[in-house]
């Protein structure tokens, strides 16, 4: 089932300024930025380090390129902070149908293209303790 944490998602306003201060901090690097157009932000993989089981952990800094994107709402309610954490799996299909039919909401009917090309779906925060969280399935090559 869920293999590792993949990545803590982090809402900022300042996607440069938040990199920078990861970087300078803490000697984290960019390892992969793109912009979701569907999710309406602007992201930065930092990767962390590699895991066990072929894949890494990262921290996804998150800047909405829309105020009515879903961080966009996020960051105006609760301002910067962690904003969701992702577990890894081999197969989000059936790990969320699973974790479906133990009574948790899952917020997508059909995994969607999330970052560098993965598989993704999340879980209600109001079914998992306050924790918006989300399930991944990496693609073959980042």
């Amino acid at each position: 089932m869920l293999t590792r944490i993949d990545h803590i998602g982090i809402a900022c306003f300042d996607l440069d300024k938040t990199v920078e201060f990861y970087r300078s901090t803490y000697g984290f690097e960019v390892f992969h930025s793109e912009i979701n157009e569907e999710q309406g932000v602007r992201e930065a993989m930092l990767k962390i380090n590699d895991t066990s089981d072929g894949g890494a952990s990262y921290l996804q800094l998150l800047e909405p390129t829309r105020e009515d994107s879903a961080v966009g709402k996020w960051l105006a309610k609760n301002g910067e902070g962690v904003h969701h954490i992702a577990f890894g799996t081999a197969d989000v299909d059936a790990d969320s149908a699973d974790i479906r039919e133990k009574g948790v909401r899952v917020l997508y009917e059909e995994p969607r293209t999330g970052s560098m090309g993965s598989r993704i779906t999340f879980l209600h925060p109001k079914d998992c303790h306050g924790v918006l969280t989300e399930l991944v399935t990496s693609a073959a090559e980042h």
